[in-house]
């Protein structure tokens, strides 16, 4: 699940991720590169995409316009992971909160639409998983900022779909924010290490 890893936004270069991958099997026993094109792996001239894994563990991924790393999958080498991406100045974008609250404002306009036509039975149970989606965003972007650990961004991360599924459709519009949170963590941890 990508809310549990840690977003970062680059495009696809295979010179810096063969570098990113040398750097870090330096540190890092028995890491593997594979490139891949669409879910095959593939010669590197004809790749789209690429991860680093260790045994089954993907350490990093990477897309044609964006990557994550997963340190929760690193175990005892989290601290090595997030030292080379660091190095490598991964998630150090400025984050674009525009998108993200045009869509918070679409929704909220959304379900004041929808609480003012539906009828006080469907209005009450529409309300609630309302509530439930914006207190259940608000808590993840709280995980993301509070550097929670695995297990608890896990349970969190099960109650925010529950209630984006429960609150149908418009729900969808929440989506943004949570990236932009997501994104900004990489950033932050680097600043919690050294500190």
């Amino acid at each position: 699940m990508w809310f549990l890893k840690l977003l970062f936004k680059k495009r696809f270069d295979t010179e810096f991720i063969t570098r990113f991958f040398q750097t870090l099997s330096e540190h890092i026993p028995d890491v593997e590169l594979v490139w891949k094109k669409g879910g095959s792996e593939v010669a590197l001239s004809s790749a789209s995409s690429a991860v680093i894994k260790q045994g089954k563990k993907v350490l990093y991924s990477q897309g044609s316009r964006f990557g994550w790393i997963d340190p929760f999958s690193a175990g005892e080498y989290r601290a090595e992971l997030l030292k080379v991406a660091e190095q490598f100045q991964l998630g150090r974008e400025k984050p674009n909160y525009w998108l993200s609250l045009v869509c918070v404002v679409a929704y909220l306009v959304i379900v004041s639409g929808a609480m003012g036509a539906a009828e006080e039975a469907v209005n009450l149970f529409y309300a609630g998983s309302v509530i439930a989606a914006l207190l259940t965003s608000i808590l993840m972007i709280f995980s993301y900022r509070a550097n929670w650990s695995h297990n608890l961004r896990s349970l969190c991360t099960t109650l925010w779909i529950l209630a984006m599924i429960a609150g149908a459709f418009s729900s969808v519009l929440l989506l943004p924010i949570i990236w932009t949170e997501n994104r900004q963590q990489l950033a932050r941890m680097y600043n919690s290490n050294r500190s």
